[in-house]
């Protein structure tokens, strides 16, 4: 007897997520839980290069960005207690240099663009349907960075608003790079501030937008249902972490599980796994110098055999190392 619900991988999917070409994701913090699997196993992945981004309007801008190559100028940062911040940035892109900060954004859309170029698909999650409109000039920023309430507005986007923003973005890409495919999730990390029917509209608002970008557009848009995973499958508090509203480590796994058997062929759900035990012992250290030297040997041994045998790792592996190709 099965006493679960289970949501079974997705069929004839299998390979157009891969190390051979680079992956762009963008959206809220669920894509870095995601994000942080995939280079954990020597994917050559672009994560959220603006930051963490929660709502389709911000995560649609930051693509246009991308895709239209529109540098950031230092008249878009603001500075606020000696910090220079951008609204169309996570606090990660924030700092006492302002011309550090706007070399650290432009630096990473540049390595995005890149990567977009050449990539087999974009990811994207939508977490959150909730905006916040700056009063003066009406536009939609992508986090508030803790400035006072009165300045900004804030509403919740509707279905046809954010068909209307992908339907764009869709249709760029499709004319760009026609082999790329787009992976719409919703997260299902739950934005309680809003109340748990507000959480549960602002959620419903996402998979119906969704849903119709996927059937108008089935060959290049796909959905993966990350969201009734976590809500329907793994319906249990022992799957949630201490606040109760993030996913725990347990679950993520269990989501990247479904993923890699939805998107990734078997050769490479293969090659991740050895990939993976390289990438631990580059992060790991030694206790003693004598094993340091061994293992740095054998290490090194490793990481040349599946370089030799998969040249495509050298990227990925530079972005594990902190260092260029």
């Amino acid at each position: 007897m099965e006493f679960r619900t289970p949501v079974k991988p997705l069929d004839r999917h299998a390979g157009i997520v891969s190390h051979d070409r680079p992956i762009v994701m963008m959206g809220s913090c669920f894509t870095d839980n995601i994000g942080t699997r995939l280079k954990g196993e020597l994917y050559d992945c672009v994560v959220n290069p603006c930051g963490t981004l929660y709502n389709p309007a911000s995560i649609a801008g930051a693509m246009l960005d991308l895709l239209y190559e529109r540098d950031f100028t230092a008249d878009e940062l603001f500075e606020h207690e000696g910090v220079w911040r951008s609204y169309s940035h996570h606090s990660r892109f924030s700092g006492t240099d302002r011309d550090a900060v706007l070399r650290m954004m432009n630096d990473a859309a540049a390595e995005a663009r890149e990567a977009l170029s050449q990539a087999s698909v974009l990811i994207v999650t939508f977490g959150t349907a909730w905006i916040y409109r700056l009063k003066e000039g009406n536009r939609v920023v992508a986090n508030c960075h803790k400035q006072p309430a009165s300045l900004f507005n804030r509403e919740m986007l509707n279905t046809v608003q954010v068909i209307g923003l992908w339907k764009k973005i869709l249709r760029e890409i499709s004319a760009r790079y026609p082999r790329m495919k787009v992976i719409f999730t919703v997260s299902p990390i739950r934005h309680l501030a809003d109340g748990a029917h507000g959480n549960q509209v602002s959620k419903s608002t996402l998979l119906l937008a969704v849903d119709k970008l996927v059937t108008e557009n089935p060959d290049i848009a796909l959905y993966f249902p990350s969201y009734e995973i976590m809500l329907d499958d793994l319906r249990d508090y022992r799957f949630y972490a201490a606040d109760m509203v993030h996913p725990s480590e347990v679950a993520v796994d269990y989501i990247y599980s479904i993923f890699k058997e939805s998107f990734v062929d078997t050769a490479d759900i293969q090659l991740g796994a050895e990939c993976a035990r390289l990438a631990k012992r580059l992060a790991h250290r030694p206790l003693t110098e004598a094993a340091d030297t061994e293992f740095a040997r054998t290490t090194e041994e490793m990481r040349a055999g599946l370089l030799q045998r998969h040249p495509c790792l050298s990227r990925a592996l530079s972005r594990l190392t902190g260092q260029h190709p």
